[in-house]
C-alpha cells in the first residue's frame, strides 16, 4: 500500500525528470514513466503525473524538445536502415517477397468478394430508394388527409356558428363521416319515437 507523502525532495524530482525524459526519448509514454517512478518512490502514478505537470514539465521544456528530437532522429535512422535492408535484396529475394505480398493480398479479400459486396450494396441502395419513395408518397397522402380534416373541422365550426337559427340546429355524423345539420325539432321527434 502506498503511503501519502506530501513533500517532494530534489532527488525525487530529479528521478522523475530523468525517467520521463528517457521515456519520451525512447518513444514510450509519460504514463509509463509515471508508473515506473511510482514503484521506485512508493507513490501513486497520479501523484507523479501531477508533480510532473504542475511544476517539473515547465522547467524541462528544452530537455523535452531535445528528447523528442532524439526520438525522431532514431526513428528516421531505423526507417533508413529498413529501406537499406530491403534494397540489399537480390532479384530472386525481391521476387520471392513480392510473391509473398501478392499471395497475402489475394488471401486477405479476393476481388470477387469485393464485387459481390458492391453488388449487394447496390441492391440495398435501390431498396432504400424505393422505401424512401414509398414513404414520401405516404407523407403526401397524410398531408392531403390532414388538410381535408382541417377543412371539415372549419366547415363544422362555421356551421355551428351560422346566424340562421343556430340555437335550433344539431349536428349529426353520417356513417361515411360527413356532418349534417338537423333541426332540434327533428331530433326531439326522432328521440320521442324510440
Amino acid at each position: 500500500m502506498k503511503l501519502r507523502q506530501d513533500g517532494w525532495t530534489s532527488r525525487e524530482d530529479q528521478l522523475l525528470k530523468e525517467k520521463v525524459l528517457g521515456h519520451i526519448e525512447q518513444g514510450s509514454t509519460q504514463l509509463n514513466a509515471f508508473e515506473e517512478v511510482a514503484l521506485e518512490l512508493n507513490r501513486t502514478p497520479a501523484a507523479c503525473g501531477f508533480r510532473w505537470n504542475s511544476s517539473l514539465r515547465k522547467e524541462c521544456q528544452k530537455q523535452i524538445s531535445e528528447a523528442k528530437r532524439v526520438r525522431y532522429a532514431k526513428r528516421r535512422e531505423e526507417e533508413k536502415k529498413a529501406v537499406e535492408k530491403s534494397s540489399d535484396w537480390n532479384a530472386e529475394q525481391l521476387i520471392q517477397k513480392m510473391n509473398q505480398w501478392i499471395s497475402r493480398l489475394e488471401n486477405s479479400q479476393p476481388a470477387e468478394d469485393l464485387a459481390l459486396k458492391a453488388e449487394e450494396a447496390e441492391k440495398e441502395r435501390e431498396r432504400l430508394e424505393k422505401d424512401n419513395q414509398f414513404l414520401k408518397e405516404q407523407i403526401t397522402e397524410l398531408k392531403e388527409d390532414y388538410h381535408a380534416l382541417l377543412y371539415l373541422i372549419e366547415k363544422a365550426r362555421k356551421l355551428g356558428t351560422d346566424d340562421h337559427d343556430a340555437s335550433s340546429s344539431v349536428f349529426k355524423m353520417e356513417p361515411n363521416g360527413n356532418l349534417f345539420r338537423m333541426d332540434k325539432k327533428a331530433v326531439n321527434e326522432s328521440s320521442d319515437q324510440y
